[in-house]
């Protein structure tokens, strides 16, 4: 299973030949986390041309804990690369998930699936520890300027005006 290919649809969690048709399923975002995750797939003929036409259904499993099963239609309206069939599903529970996508097109037929860790939802305000730690630190940082401009300022020896003597 590959793990570290990104793509538009995210990360590639399987890919799957079978028969005349190639299937590739990612999900968005990385790590999946419990709440809305995009699940997309990449429908190829045997020779790699994207397929559009075909119908994908894409299950979600749980493969520990109480959640049910979820059955949702993938649809290109849905996805942002045109190539691309997706939806977004709501994960309810921390724990694995197997995501299944069924593709159908005329006669031909795949099935794709991955088993996917999904982790706890993350804390509201960690995720913004940057952009609100960013203002407070740009203002020190600007007084630290000014002080030292003015300490630099205030060092600096005065020009002495140079006073001719007058002889009689």
């Amino acid at each position: 299973m590959p793990g570290t290919t990104f793509a538009d649809g995210g990360l590639v969690r399987a890919r799957t030949q079978d028969g005349r048709l190639a299937v590739t399923l990612f999900t968005s975002p990385t790590p999946l986390r419990v709440g809305l995750a995009d699940v997309s797939v990449l429908v190829q003929d045997e020779r790699g041309e994207p397929v559009l036409d075909a119908d994908v259904v894409l299950r979600v499993d749980p493969l520990d804990g109480d959640a049910s099963s979820t059955v949702v239609a993938l649809a290109r309206d849905a996805a942002t690369n045109k190539l691309l069939q997706a939806a977004t599903v709501r994960l309810p529970a921390s724990g694995r998930f197997r995501l299944t996508a069924s593709t159908l097109r005329g006669a031909d037929g795949a099935v794709t699936s991955a088993d996917v860790d999904v982790a706890p939802p993350q804390a509201a305000l960690r995720g913004l520890a940057v952009p609100l730690a960013l203002p407070p630190v740009a203002a020190v940082l600007f007084a630290l300027h000014q002080w030292l401009g003015s300490r630099r300022h205030a060092r600096r020896p005065r020009p002495r005006v140079a006073t001719a003597e007058l002889r009689p």
